[in-house]
């Protein structure tokens, strides 16, 4: 059942993926200008109707991955790139700097992501850039907790150990044993944290973060359907079924992963009688 939950995650990611990548070719009607009266059903020419503005909710869906899958991209790569780094810093200067680290680490984790968040949009204003980087910040101190766990049971390898004893430097190591070597415990933890970063991203849009209220983006969607929820319920059940499947898809592939990166679940596999 498991590669089957995985083959059907991978394939919903795919078709969002390929769907923001031919939205020209696949969505014929701009996604801001009104095209229909509001609330037209759906039909052959507006295949999900039209929202109470008269704009393609069809367009506006396909359009929208792209803003979607974008923004979440780019601030699960802010905090991965930022965890690690911050991790990477903590494990290879022990003593002040790591308990330095720490002590922020944890004073940071006491406030939830999602919060941590929505303090930054509020610092900085509303936008879509700002909604980015304050979800890449706000993830980026428990991947930096996780990350400096890594690299510290990984310079208490022999090879490490015998590299620091003929005299490797820190950037040496780093470069050639710590990060190649962290790869398949990270990438899983990345992949979750993408989801978070797609939960987040969406969650700061529908609050009216994004700073553009005609934004095709599916948060932003969700946002102006809670208005004509009881009448028009299918306004809402589409950005609503895309988003909860894509965060549900990303959680899907990192547990996959998680278990074929494992190395002790691939010693046990080679032990199997065939």
């Amino acid at each position: 059942m498991r590669p089957t939950r995985t083959a059907l995650a991978a394939l919903w990611l795919a078709t969002v993926g390929l769907t923001a990548l031919a939205a020209p070719l696949i969505a014929a009607n701009p996604p801001r200008q009104p095209v229909a009266p509001p609330l037209a059903c759906p039909s052959q020419e507006l295949l999900l109707g039209a929202d109470a503005l008269g704009r393609d909710l069809w367009s506006r869906l396909v359009y929208g991955s792209r803003v979607s899958l974008s923004a979440s991209l780019a601030a699960a790569a802010i905090t991965v790139a930022l965890g690690s780094l911050v991790g990477l810093l903590a494990a290879l200067f022990p003593g002040p700097i790591d308990q330095l680290t720490r002590g922020v680490l944890n004073a940071l984790l006491a406030i939830p992501g999602l919060l941590l968040a929505m303090l930054f949009v509020a610092a900085m204003g509303p936008g879509l850039r700002t909604v980015i980087l304050a979800v890449g910040f706000g993830g980026a101190p428990g991947f930096a907790r996780l990350s400096r766990t890594v690299f510290l049971s990984l310079l208490e390898r022999p090879y490490i150990r015998a590299a620091r004893a003929i005299g490797a430097g820190r950037p040496w190591i780093a470069r050639l044993h710590l990060l190649p070597n962290s790869v398949s415990t990270l990438l899983p933890l990345a992949t979750v944290h993408l989801a978070w970063a797609f939960m987040g991203t969406t969650t700061l849009t529908f609050l009216g973060f994004s700073g553009d209220p005609a934004l095709a983006e599916w948060g932003a969607m969700l946002n102006s359907a809670r208005l004509h929820l009881i009448e028009e319920p299918r306004l809402a059940l589409a950005p609503g079924m895309a988003i909860s499947l894509t965060i549900l898809a990303f959680h899907t592939l990192g547990g996959s992963l998680s278990r074929s990166l494992d190395p002790k679940r691939r010693r046990n596999s080679k032990m199997l009688p065939s």
